[in-house]
């Protein structure tokens, strides 16, 4: 009796392994090349991107006394609702891959260690190391989207020796920043070290400001009571 009755088990089991062994076939477990070209093209907008983890990282002291280096933006007066804008880096005397651009927003944001956050990490049981910003970035973009920064294709001479040589060269980068209006002045910092060990090399002189700061861009719909029977429209 207890033959038969394990028998009938096993018949069972094979029987449901069988059946999806033929509705979901060996291939069906990988990933269609669609989905996978999508996972590569969007990692960086999910929560394993390093950017997403910035603030959990130390800021560095830059050890980088270069008096070349400086970073501007090039438009025409104030930024409209929305355009792109090119942000120049040069005076570069060792381009990296390392090297990045981050857009903040207020400009007058504090771009360095936040120390006296700590009393607020502590509160939460969070003893792990503090942000590296007081505020976030609102986007940030590596300057070597420029494939011409590492190969130094875009020189300028520094400095000239006695005999007219060139004494010291530096390199530049340009990077465009699709900016909408969020009606905040903005900087454009330049950092070192990536996203894992990132220090401040500078920054813009001038915050950039959006000519129609308070004008409204769309429109909102909201309920004007719980009974959700009558809405209003307001301009944002």
């Amino acid at each position: 009796m207890e033959q038969r009755a394990t028998t009938h088990h096993v018949n069972k089991l094979s029987f449901i392994l069988l059946i999806l062994s033929l509705a979901f076939p060996s291939s069906s477990f990988e990933l269609r090349p669609s989905v996978a070209d999508s996972t590569f093209l969007h990692r960086n907008d999910t929560a394993i991107s390093d950017f997403r983890v910035l603030n959990r990282r130390a800021l560095f002291q830059c050890p980088d006394l270069n008096p070349y280096l400086q970073i501007n933006v090039t438009t025409q007066g104030d930024l409209s609702d929305e355009q792109f804008i090119t942000v120049n880096v040069s005076g570069v005397l060792v381009p990296s891959d390392g090297d990045w651009v981050a857009m903040v927003s207020p400009s007058f944001s504090n771009v360095t260690t936040c120390l006296g956050s700590e009393a607020y990490y502590l509160q939460t049981g969070d003893t792990s190391i503090l942000p590296l910003l007081c505020h976030y970035p609102v986007k940030a973009k590596y300057v070597t989207s420029d494939p011409s920064y590492l190969s130094c294709e875009s020189q300028k001479c520094q400095k000239y020796g006695n005999n007219g040589d060139c004494e010291v060269r530096t390199c530049a980068g340009s990077l465009s920043f699709h900016v909408v209006n969020i009606r905040t002045n903005i900087d454009f910092v330049f950092f070192a070290g990536g996203f894992s060990t990132p220090c401040i090399l500078t920054k813009t002189d001038v915050p950039l400001k959006f000519s129609n700061p308070n004008s409204p861009l769309h429109g909102h719909l909201s309920s004007i009571d719980s009974t959700a029977t009558s809405v209003w429209k307001r301009k944002f």
